[in-house]
């Protein structure tokens, strides 16, 4: 009777115990269709269904007007009321202190991130009108959170192209100034970064990266904290190089450096921009 006890009491409690597990997996398996559920239930990507629409950008210049935005209902504003204009072929630097709202400002403006109330306009065009799909093919940015591919490094910086242009990738890498130290590698170009850029500097993944977007060729650039890992003599190569291309820059960036580099400085506070100025005021304000 006592073995016999015994064994029922083992069999019940393994059961028992199954019985808690699966019970978890269940809980588990909610989650994971709630998580699902965001992207399967999310509204499609306006420029799946552009079809591919020809045609250059109407014009490079920037306009955003009146833009607020915040993440969800309830949450702070991160933007207020923000309102400016940048030039076709202008280099414009926004400046402000962490937290400010910069790198949201520049998502709202890639279209990453659609503007709560006001708009952005893009050669007196709205984006909405434009189409992400069309915008999006002829704009460039590096971000702060950009990550490199475990594959070779040319792949890396003809992303997204699969025959891509073997002098045009030299182009774009002599222009981000890492050509030299790529040839100099055993692959050259066909060295592989290891996995998340692994294998390379914390400024030659920001090197490689920067010239991931200069191989589209945009007509605006968008550079957040672009150059920040690099040395002094780099970043100035960098920028001399990047301020010879017609195209529209706008730059995020705290290092004195690179807001020089750029034709105006707006100062950036509260999620709105509250200052203009010429680099060297700028410069001397932070100072």
């Amino acid at each position: 009777m006592l073995v016999a006890y015994l064994a029922y009491k083992d069999q019940f409690s393994g059961r028992v115990s199954s019985l808690i597990d699966k019970g978890i997996e269940l809980r588990m398996l909610r989650l994971h269709r709630e998580r699902l559920a965001d992207i399967v239930l999310a509204a499609p990507d306006p420029a799946i269904h552009e079809a591919m629409v020809d045609g250059d950008l109407p014009g490079a210049d920037l306009e955003v007007r009146g833009v607020a935005f915040r993440y969800a209902d309830g949450e702070p504003w991160v933007l207020q009321d923000c309102s400016f204009t940048i030039a076709d072929g202008e280099s414009v630097a926004i400046v402000g202190a962490s937290g400010c709202g910069k790198t949201t400002l520049a998502k709202v403006m890639l279209g990453l991130l659609p503007a709560t109330t006001g708009a952005v306009l893009v050669g007196g065009q709205e984006l909405r009108t434009l189409g992400p799909g069309r915008f999006r093919r002829c704009v460039a940015a590096v971000m702060q959170d950009d990550q490199l591919f475990a594959t070779s490094l040319a792949e890396n910086i003809a992303l997204g192209d699969d025959a891509y242009d073997m002098e045009r990738v030299e182009s774009a890498a002599r222009l981000a100034a890492i050509h030299d130290e790529i040839v100099a590698m055993p692959m050259g170009y066909h060295s592989l970064v290891g996995d998340m850029g692994a294998a390379l500097s914390g400024g030659q993944k920001q090197r490689v990266i920067l010239a991931r977007a200069l191989y589209r060729q945009p007509r605006i650039l968008f550079l957040d904290e672009a150059t920040s890992h690099l040395d002094v003599e780099r970043e100035r190569m960098v920028n001399e190089a990047v301020g010879q291309l017609q195209l529209t820059r706008v730059i995020i960036a705290h290092r004195p450096e690179t807001i020089a580099s750029a034709d105006r400085v707006l100062v950036m506070h509260g999620g709105r921009i509250v200052q203009e100025l010429r680099p060297q005021r700028a410069l001397q304000a932070s100072a």
